[in-house]
């Protein structure tokens, strides 16, 4: 059984977690990472499995849009006086957007839209300010000390300081959230002043006052606010990544909160692994890390949603492109799990193909699947008509399903090549000759002289390349010494593809000019 599946099998066994409401969330200080995806698809995942198992869930993001500016990469230092301003109070560059935050969660939506997520989007900001976490304010104030002990218990911190409150308020001087102390509260209005050093990444301006804690005059903390959220919006299914589920973290902190402080079940728990880029964690703030995005630019939708389906939760997904087949062999996996799908052969694999789809699942018909690879080398071999050839190793003519496949892996292709892939597998013929041509030896050059004749003769790659070996052995060269020196000679490379495919991609003429010039 596919892992999702089995996921939401025990869930709806427990009988516990009625009505299924499944939540992420996001803050959008920063353009979402293909990190982050890994929790939106798990969180999506679980969302159509419990769906496909005949429930009715729902599936909710909440964007954390109230957060304030904790940090910012290099290009975008511009916004760096509006360090601890939340994101929503802080104007963006244009007035293509209502601000910062919202820029930021456009983009988050597009693309998860692109992915085939689409929840239904929460703004905090909006629901801190529409009076939704009034109550859960109100009964956090009042059990300050119990939230207190609660910290203290878990993670073996010190407890806060005499007249510390579990909320910040936004400073009514100089707009700032993240520099606020809180310090009383008398049941309707809390005092606090907006602490000059009270973080190391924006300044207060000392301003002490009192204000309402509620509408959006203040957000409780990080570690109250993920239960209080819960709470609010009825939350029964959210996971999050595995260090928030150490022993201590903040999980085991929000289960406390659940039963002591806000009365409620804590949600099922999915506590999965990260997704790294050459075993690397992604940060959004911080610019860290491929941005989702991008992702579109070097492989498709389906193929890029595949890429978090196939793995179970527990399971880190480490994905490297970078000079690396990851991206081929993530292609020739998909296919297993398409063909998978057509011929009912595995379950899992079909079920994985199956939840990777965006808009609509593809007939459960033959179809003839070129292998990216096979594509990658024959879109760099000019002579080549590509359909003509995937629909003679096919034996017939290529369907419309196939022709657009084909077409969908020829632009991804180009781009591998262009981008991501090992030198190994570019082999378009160098503009100038290569400086490796200078260590060919003697008996290298001769065997280049021999093979001019059988350039110049007509005949299919596969007899050239039969042809190429043999006056190899003739010669009494080792064929890797003999195919070495084609590949100097035209590539700059001492391995490559099959010379014989090689060497008839481009004009015989061209060919023979090029070894002339290496041997002379």
């Amino acid at each position: 059984m596919f892992w999702a599946d089995r996921i939401a099998k025990e869930i709806i066994n427990s009988k516990k977690y009625k009505p299924y409401s499944v939540d992420e969330m996001f803050t959008p200080s920063g353009f979402i990472h293909i990190g982050n995806l890994r929790g939106s698809l798990v969180h999506d995942l679980m969302y159509k499995a419990l769906r496909d198992a005949g429930e009715n869930p729902i599936f909710t993001y909440v964007l954390n849009d109230f957060d304030p500016i904790d940090g910012l990469p290099d290009d975008l230092q511009e916004f760096s006086k509006y360090l601890g301003v939340p994101l929503r109070n802080v104007p963006w560059k244009d007035k293509s957007y209502e601000s910062f935050g919202d820029y930021f969660a456009s983009d988050m939506k597009n693309t998860l839209k692109k992915f085939g997520v689409e929840p239904k989007f929460l703004s905090s900001w909006d629901m801190y300010h529409e009076g939704k976490f009034n109550e859960v304010i109100k009964i956090a104030l009042d059990n300050t000390t119990e939230i207190q002990n609660i910290y203290h218990e878990v993670s073996g911190s010190q407890k806060k300081a005499q007249g510390w409150y579990p909320l910040q308020v936004i400073c009514p001087k100089c707009g700032k959230l993240g520099t606020t102390r809180v310090y009383d509260w008398d049941g309707e209005t809390v005092a606090f002043k907006c602490e000059p050093s009270m973080v190391t990444w924006a300044q207060g301006c000392g301003y002490d006052g009192k204000i309402s804690p509620f509408d959006g005059n203040g957000k409780l903390p990080w570690k109250v606010d993920w239960p209080a959220h819960w709470k609010v919006i009825g939350v029964t299914v959210e996971g999050a990544g595995k260090d928030h589920s150490v022993a201590g973290s903040s999980r085991d902190i929000a289960r406390e909160l659940c039963k002591r402080v806000f009365k409620i079940e804590e949600p099922f728990n999915i506590p999965y692994e990260f997704f790294t880029i050459g075993g690397k964690k992604m940060s959004s703030s911080k610019g860290v890390g491929l941005k989702a995005h991008d992702l579109f630019d070097l492989l498709p939708a389906e193929v890029g949603r595949f890429l978090y389906c196939r793995t179970e939760y527990k399971q880190e997904v480490n994905f490297d492109p970078f000079e690396t087949m990851a991206i081929p062999d993530l292609f020739d996996e998909y296919d297993r799990c398409y063909v998978s799908y057509i011929e009912s052969t595995d379950e899992t694999f079909a079920r994985a193909f199956e939840l990777s789809q965006i808009n609509k699942l593809p007939p459960k018909e033959k179809t003839f699947l070129p292998r990216f690879i096979d594509v990658v080398n024959y879109i760099q071999q000019p002579t080549i008509d590509i359909k003509q050839r995937f629909a003679e190793i096919k034996g017939e003519t290529l369907n419309e399903i196939e022709i657009e496949i084909l077409e969908e892996r020829i632009k991804y292709a180009k781009v591998w090549l262009e981008l991501y892939a090992p030198d190994k597998y570019k082999f378009q013929m160098t503009t100038n000759i290569s400086q490796l041509a200078e260590t060919l030896l003697d008996d290298q050059k001769k065997y280049l002289k021999e093979i001019i004749p059988l350039i110049q003769q007509k005949m299919s790659a596969e007899d050239l390349q039969i042809k190429l070996y043999e006056l190899s052995k003739e010669k009494g060269l080792e064929p890797k010494k003999a195919f070495g020196a084609i590949y100097i000679a035209l590539i700059g490379k001492e391995s490559g593809p099959k010379a014989g495919w090689l060497l008839q991609q481009y004009p015989a003429d061209k060919i023979i000019g090029r070894i002339e010039e290496v041997i002379k």
